[in-house]
């Protein structure tokens, strides 16, 4: 059976388990429901390690009885039976489960027509050309200078369809497609051995370019070679897209989930409309950029999608929120529900756990606002400080405290780049820096939920290896 021919049957059979759900006792069902084809290739020490084409459909069921008390359960097999079964179950679970406060699904709207969610020719490539695209990238990479070996890497093809079907009148369907390369690559010389780095490009169409992911990775390799340490001060801090997209961007995403804020271990809770960040500061979060990575005309609980400025200027404006947050707070929902949550995971923030999971609070495209400097403008005016484009570490949750390890980072001296840095971490809140961004850099990068540029960043603490 082909993919849309799946698709065809599992639409047809959920609206059927719905229509049963919504004649008991006073039961609100809503079944997410998906139907993807996945080709995935993966790379290590400059060979192609696998490669494979996987076809998955399935559909997940909330069911909510009186009492606000819900019941999940999903399956995968596509037959009436298994379906049937699987909302059964749900409601079982649901009638011996506690209460939710507050829990709610939307009701019917309309949702907005995003363009460029789809490209026909993702859903084209083979398997065979997959793994030639992943070739280029490692030939990219190694042929740009010999010294650097290909680590690892990923290629994913994703095209498919995504439904919401709800008892309230919601019933909207999408299909889609998501192109995504990874490469991984360190360099080798005389003895000495870099770190690691990477780089990606996430797009909706077959427009990804091996080469310059290779060529990428080669020049950041090179630029690691003959670090040297670095002496523990405090003071500017230059973060790249990347560090950015990590730490930073996860401490903002926690402080904005509305589940945090209603439980109050967001730093922002009740701050809205307050000066919380500088004032160089705007974010949004933007659902129907055309094209953007993870934009959708609505969300996983079928809430019509929506820009919604977050911050202005550094003052707070509104929260990261779905159904029930929003009801609990009394706020209109901005929908943020998502299967396909944000995180460290590269595979689960792309490919996510979909119908098989409970939806949670994510970003969709998490925009910084970028300013008119470039980076290289943002260094020129920094006497001394470093730049620091990757970082390791996860940050404390709730309180915003960060240390990373530099993975990637350079000293900045009288305006210029001196030299790659051996060791040595950044350390401090996140909120803290926040409110010190001294500059904003016009270099923002696609990431899986956020675009993001560079910041300037003042009263950092740096310590040396």
């Amino acid at each position: 059976m082909s993919l849309g021919e799946n698709w065809d049957l599992l639409k047809r059979l959920v609206h059927k388990t719905i229509r049963a759900l919504e004649k008991k006792e006073t039961a609100h069902a809503e079944a997410f429901f998906t139907s993807t084809q996945t080709t995935e290739v993966t790379i290590r020490n400059s060979e192609i390690l696998t490669q494979n084409r996987i076809d998955d459909s399935g559909v997940g069921f909330r069911v909510v009885v009186p009492r606000n008390k819900v019941g999940f359960a999903c399956t995968n097999t596509l037959t009436e039976k298994a379906i049937q079964e699987a909302g059964e179950k749900a409601f079982t679970i649901a009638r011996v489960s506690s209460e939710v406060p507050n829990f709610t699904l939307p009701e019917a709207s309309r949702p907005p027509k995003v363009k460029g969610l789809f490209d026909p020719l993702v859903a084209e490539i083979t398997v065979e050309e997959a793994v030639e695209i992943a070739r280029r990238a490692i030939n990219a990479a190694e042929g740009f200078d010999k010294r650097v070996i290909a680590k690892d890497g990923r290629l994913l093809l994703e095209s498919g369809w995504r439904g919401i079907v709800n008892t309230l009148g919601v019933d909207f369907e999408e299909q889609e497609t998501q192109a995504v390369i990874y490469l991984g690559g360190s360099g080798k010389q005389n003895g000495e051995v870099t770190g690691s780095c990477y780089d990606y490009m996430f797009n909706r169409t077959a427009d990804i370019e091996p080469e310059n992911v290779g060529e990428n990775v080669a020049r950041m390799v090179i630029d690691l070679f003959k670090p040297r340490s670095l002496k523990s001060f405090q003071g500017t801090v230059i973060f790249g897209p990347e560090a950015v997209s990590y730490q930073p961007v996860s401490v903002l995403v926690d402080a904005l989930k509305g589940e945090n804020v209603v439980a109050q271990r967001s730093a922002w809770t009740g701050k809205l409309e307050e000066l919380v960040a500088s004032e160089n500061l705007t974010i949004i979060d933007d659902a129907i950029l055309e094209a953007g990575f993870a934009s959708r005309s609505f969300d996983d609980e079928g809430c019509a999608s929506q820009s919604t400025v977050l911050m202005r200027r550094g003052r707070l404006e509104s929260y990261l929120l779905d159904a029930t947050s929003a009801n609990t707070l009394k706020n209109r929902n901005t929908g943020n529900a998502s299967r396909f949550p944000s995180g460290f995971d590269m595979v689960r923030a792309i490919i996510g756990n979909g119908y098989r999971a409970k939806p949670e609070i994510s970003p969709s495209n998490l925009i910084i606002q970028p300013q008119d400097k470039t980076k290289e403008e943002l260094v020129s005016e920094t006497e001394r400080g470093i730049l620091v484009e990757s970082m390791a570490g996860f940050p404390q949750a709730g309180s915003g405290i960060v240390s990373a390890q530099l993975s990637r980072a350079f000293l900045i001296q009288n305006g210029e780049i001196e030299h790659s840095i051996k060791g040595g971490m950044v350390s401090g809140v996140a909120f803290d820096w926040f409110k010190h961004i001294s500059g904003i850099g016009k270099d923002s990068k696609r990431f899986p939920n956020s675009i993001v540029p560079s910041l300037r960043v003042e009263e950092v603490r740096v310590i040396g290896a």
